[in-house]
């Protein structure tokens, strides 16, 4: 399993259109494709001004990952976030262990 973490930095004015087209399009598409896992938005905590997003997202695969990646579909709803987003940097990173903290 792999881990993709995008770390945006919305565009002065567009922290909220940026939050909503995280939610959908991108996402609630992202959610229906083949090895998708589940998916995490983090915002910072407390009191701290920024409005910097880290959208965390597992793949069962690298493989199945970028088959999405190279899908029509994927260029159509990650528009909406780059009309939205100062800064785009992804990452990812391969899930050596796991917890189940809620089982």
């Amino acid at each position: 399993m792999i881990t993709l973490h995008v770390y945006l930095t919305p565009k002065s004015g567009k922290a909220e259109a940026l939050r909503a087209a995280i939610n959908d399009p991108w996402i609630s598409t992202m959610s229906e494709q083949p090895g998708f896992v589940q998916a995490a938005m983090l915002t910072p905590h407390g009191d701290d001004a920024s409005e910097d997003i880290e959208v965390v997202s597992y793949w069962e695969s690298e493989e199945l990952r970028l088959e999405w990646v190279a899908r029509p579909i994927h260029d159509e709803v990650f528009a909406s976030i780059t009309e939205n987003a100062e800064t785009i940097e992804p990452t990812v990173k391969t899930v050596s262990s796991t917890w189940n903290v809620y089982g």
